[in-house]
């Protein structure tokens, strides 16, 4: 019998806690003088540099790297970078509730393109998914509405989010390290391209100064909070079941939303309560049909994943 790995959950629990709170080194380096879009690639770069030597090392091996990841990197790491700067653009509720609103995404992509049923369970899901979504945008209440760059980057992360994910289930299992390269590589690509677009609320590119400066700091939260989160989540992805993993990922919605609503000072009113209790309850529903619909999907070889059966 195959011995079960050490606490898997704990691991993937303690992940999903800590990404719920980056949010503050985030805007921390803001503060010390890193525009948004240059804050988001330095936290892809440092963790990248720090890996290369290893991809080289497994590349002279003959290893796989994960560098072959491109399409699956590309969409997860721009979906991740959006939504980092989205952090920095815009209340931080705001940030976390809209980029939560993913299960929306998910279920038409699902239900479109893979030709899975429109059942009770993500019908559910998506009406809680894209109430909560206007409810924070203020929908239907001319006074309150209203809509800016990080908004639109959170709702756009949650989006690519969704076709990352599903490329994900569709694809075969590989290493850890590689699915943590390929996110940082191409993410790294996909935050370069963002801090270049012509948008004045991005910022401009720090000074030699600047980064020396924090260059401790970044190697600090690289080495220490980056690459072991994402770690954690991918290599506890692998030992908890689907519907456990979908709420235990919801954490960091919580843990977001309740320190921001504690620690930012910003405008955390019944909208948004409501707003956060309806996307995270999507997310919750979304698990629980997919537990109680496709668990005989989940336990398919890889062979039939990637057919779409």
């Amino acid at each position: 019998m195959e011995q079960r790995r050490p606490y898997p959950e704990l691991v993937v629990a303690i992940a999903s806690a800590a990404w719920g709170l980056f949010w503050i080194p985030l805007r921390a380096f803001e503060r010390h003088g890193l525009d948004p879009a240059w804050a988001t690639l330095t936290q892809f770069l440092a963790p990248l540099a720090f890996l290369m030597p290893f991809a080289a090392l497994r590349w002279l091996r003959r290893q796989p790297t994960g560098i072959q990841q491109y399409r699956t990197g590309l969409l997860i790491g721009a979906a991740v970078a959006m939504y980092l700067e989205s952090l920095l653009l815009t209340d931080v509720a705001r940030a976390l509730i809209l980029f939560y609103a993913m299960p929306a995404w998910g279920t038409v992509l699902e239900v479109g393109l893979m030709g899975r049923p429109f059942t009770r369970w993500r019908g559910i899901s998506l009406l809680l998914s894209l109430s909560g979504m206007l409810t924070i945008l203020g929908v239907g209440d001319p006074l309150s509405f209203s809509i800016n760059l990080g908004d639109l980057m959170a709702l756009l992360s949650g989006i690519l989010f969704a076709f990352g994910a599903m490329r994900v289930r569709q694809a075969p299992e590989i290493s850890v390290f590689e699915q943590v390269l390929a996110f940082f590589l191409y993410g790294s690509f996909a935050a370069l391209v963002l801090s270049l677009l012509p948008l004045a609320a991005l910022g401009q590119p720090p000074s030699l100064e600047q980064l020396i400066t924090l260059a401790a700091w970044l190697v600090l939260i690289a080495v220490g909070f980056l690459i072991p989160v994402m770690w954690g989540v991918y290599w506890g992805s692998r030992h908890v079941d689907p519907g456990r993993l979908g709420i235990l990922l919801q954490i960091e919605a919580v843990v977001g939303i309740g320190s921001a609503a504690l620690l930012a000072g910003e405008p955390f009113g019944v909208r948004q309560a409501i707003g956060a209790v309806l996307v995270i309850s999507a997310g919750l529903v979304e698990v629980i049909g997919n537990g109680r619909g496709t668990t005989a999907h989940a336990e398919l070889p890889s062979s039939r994943r990637l057919s779409g059966e």
